[in-house]
């Protein structure tokens, strides 16, 4: 029993440590693989409308939309939701609309078998982390540089033009919090007091979700 109190101290506490920060639809600049392709915003209430063109043949350029980021680590998901336009021009497979953070050092990654694609017509809301840099084959691992950009681009296999809408794009961050002093912590101070697990720090007294018993 008390294995079990400790583990949802513990869980609080990383719960509570977690912080999510919603993205500003309206600081999206241009993202696109080549010069002469093209992307094109409107934001009207919370809906941001990415009008994209790939004017060159070649497979598999991007095109979209990226958000700056001020050098955030210790990100721990990405969540958003996305419609297409149906990509009449490109079925039966569609367009992916793919979403990849940007590190410090020029790196893209992106989650592994992950697919939004813009055959969809309806709202979908969607999570991921990304998990590899499979194109530019960075040679660390994923979270040892801060990002600096999230993107969200086209990759159809010709040329030719489309549109997606993205809403609600939301960063969940560790703030930092160690969970090994956490863990220490509950521990040494611990106390269960008719039936409910307390946490003594600093002089004060708080419950399992944190907030402070008088």
């Amino acid at each position: 029993m008390k294995k079990f109190f400790l583990f949802a101290a513990l869980f609080a506490a990383a719960t509570i440590n977690a912080k999510e920060i919603v993205i500003d639809l309206s600081t999206g600049v241009k993202e696109v693989s080549v010069a002469t392709d093209d992307a094109t915003f409107s934001l009207a209430g919370d809906v941001l409308t990415i009008n994209w063109t790939a004017a060159t043949p070649d497979y598999f350029e991007y095109q979209g939309v990226a958000f700056p980021l001020d050098n955030l680590t210790k990100i721990t998901n990405i969540s958003f939701e996305y419609k297409g336009d149906g990509a009449e021009a490109y079925k039966p497979e569609g367009v992916c609309i793919y979403p990849y953070l940007r590190d410090s050092e020029g790196n893209r990654w992106f989650k592994k078998d992950f697919w939004p694609n813009a055959l969809t017509t309806d709202w979908d809301a969607l999570s991921a982390l990304p998990d590899n840099c499979p194109w530019d084959g960075a040679t660390y691992a994923f979270g040892e540089k801060p990002f600096v950009q999230l993107a969200f681009a086209a990759n159809p296999s010709k040329a030719g033009t489309g549109t997606f809408y993205l809403r609600n794009v939301k960063l969940t961050v560790d703030d930092g919090t160690n969970i090994d002093n956490i863990a220490a912590e509950a521990k040494t101070t611990k106390v269960i007091r008719d039936g409910q697990i307390l946490i003594l720090r600093d002089g004060k007294t708080f419950n399992a979700l944190g907030a402070e018993v008088k």
